[in-house]
């Protein structure tokens, strides 16, 4: 309970820090995220354990490089506190996802679809919940579908189960390339300042729709023939409104407060998630609230829950580690960088080839435990301007955009990969290179196609 705890204040905390511009309150939040790791490190997996170890001594080298290493440190976990609250905020809507009857009824409908029906309206559903919710949207998708998917044999349910989750999973990944309302957005164009960010999200949007068709198009070509009948279902594909609608109030309630208050769309969430989270919670309980009492009987189902949901706040350490490991060695190794670092490196290659290095960049690094957060942070700081090497900073930021999504997709160390295999009970190295590589490997292709058309597009006449 005291690990939990610790969480908990790090995720306050940081809002407040956010909210009231407190940094000695974030410098708080980085700490107990610390507290945190350090605490469930004997619990985590072997992975998560090696993890730590090595992005904690990698960031600390920058620490001890610095003139003010104190101040480097606190930034560090300070920023990997916020990307790890902004993680557990969302998961409260998984927790009311988990006992809502509308989700059961919306995945009852989502798995009674044909194959590919079902598997473009789960890799659509991840994509567009993901622009909201983050990781959150995994959740609250395999809460739907693993609630329905009961018929058949163990075997079936076992093929079907991991064709959803990798929907899923897949839609999620690539809407990293393109949403503005995801971190990708700020890193990238901190990382390239000169990118033309607004014509650039719309053509990498197009993209991701193109990498969501080839996951559909190996689906289809890979699934075992037969598989029986879909479950029968009674539902309108007008019953997933209330979802859109969850999904447009946390995006209304997010913008509005955003510039309200002056702050950024991720602190916003960060706030405005949990409340619509309890809220529902409230929604599922009405008919025991609405009876005399209410105030006192709400109170109780909200003691209810909290009982529920803090023992399980621990076992989220898995995705703490990497995110707040990679927001403390994106600020304690890309601030100490010489700005010229790699361009002894790469002013020998073609200028082409570097935006096309970098997806593949993003998916090697992404086997060692490197989140895109960090190696994209680094590449910023490490790399010249672009230009100065022939590369257009379109093509440089477009390349990150698209091996971002791709990288998410192959790195069994992402939160995504963790969150999909607890459902799928694999390891998330079966995730992403057993189940993704063929998938990944054709969208690499596309994407080298796209970035080779941006990099010609954008050069000076």
């Amino acid at each position: 309970m005291m690990s939990a705890c610790c969480y908990i204040f790090a995720w306050a905390a940081t809002l407040l820090d956010q909210f009231a511009g407190l940094p000695v309150v974030g410098d708080a939040a980085g700490l107990a995220i610390l507290v945190f790791l350090v605490r469930e490190f004997p619990r985590q997996r072997r992975y998560a354990q090696v993890l730590f170890l090595v992005m904690a001594g990698i960031g600390m080298a920058g620490v001890a490089a610095s003139a003010d290493p104190e101040a480097l440190f606190l930034a560090g976990w300070r920023r990997g506190a916020a990307y790890a609250s902004f993680f557990l905020a969302l998961t409260a809507l998984r927790d009311a996802a988990e006992t809502s009857r509308l989700v059961r009824r919306c995945g009852q409908h989502l798995v009674a679809q044909p194959p590919g029906r079902r598997y473009a309206a789960l890799t659509g559903g991840g994509h567009v919940f993901g622009i909201i919710l983050s990781y959150g949207a995994i959740d609250l998708l395999a809460a739907m579908v693993s609630r329905a998917n009961r018929a058949g044999s163990s075997a079936e349910r076992a093929v079907r189960g991991r064709r959803m989750l990798m929907a899923i999973n897949r839609g999620f990944c690539v809407m990293n390339c393109w949403s503005p309302l995801n971190i990708m957005t700020a890193v990238v164009s901190t990382a390239v300042p000169a990118a033309p960010m607004p014509l650039l999200l719309p053509l990498a949007f197009v993209v991701s729709v193109g990498f969501m068709a080839l996951g559909w198009l190996e689906d289809r070509l890979t699934a075992p023939p037969g598989g029986g009948a879909p479950p029968a279902t009674t539902e309108a594909w007008t019953i997933h409104l209330r979802i859109v609608a969850l999904v447009a109030l946390v995006m209304l309630l997010a913008e509005s407060g955003s510039v309200v208050m002056g702050v950024s769309l991720v602190a916003a969430v960060t706030l405005c998630v949990p409340l619509v989270g309890v809220g529902w919670m409230l929604v599922q309980s009405w008919p025991f609230i609405a009876r005399p009492g209410s105030a006192g009987r709400a109170l109780a189902v909200l003691r209810r829950r909290a009982s529920r949901y803090l023992p399980r706040v621990s076992g989220f350490r898995g995705e703490a580690t990497v995110l707040a490991s990679s927001g403390f060695i994106g600020v304690t190794i890309g601030g100490i960088l010489p700005a010229n670092a790699l361009a002894p490196l790469l002013g020998h290659l073609p200028p082409v080839a570097i935006p096309l290095l970098v997806p593949v960049l993003l998916i090697a690094t992404g086997q060692i435990g490197l989140n895109p957060i960090a190696v994209v942070a680094l590449l910023g700081a490490a790399l010249p301007d672009p230009a100065r090497l022939g590369v257009p900073p379109a093509a440089l930021a477009f390349a990150c955009m698209l091996g971002w999504g791709l990288g998410v997709s192959m790195t069994p160390m992402s939160a995504s990969a963790i969150t999909t295999a607890r459902w799928a009970e694999v390891s998330p190295w079966t995730i992403c290179t057993r189940w993704n590589a063929l998938y990944t490997a054709s969208a690499l292709l596309l994407g080298w196609l796209a970035i080779a058309a941006v990099h010609a597009f954008f050069l000076p006449a």
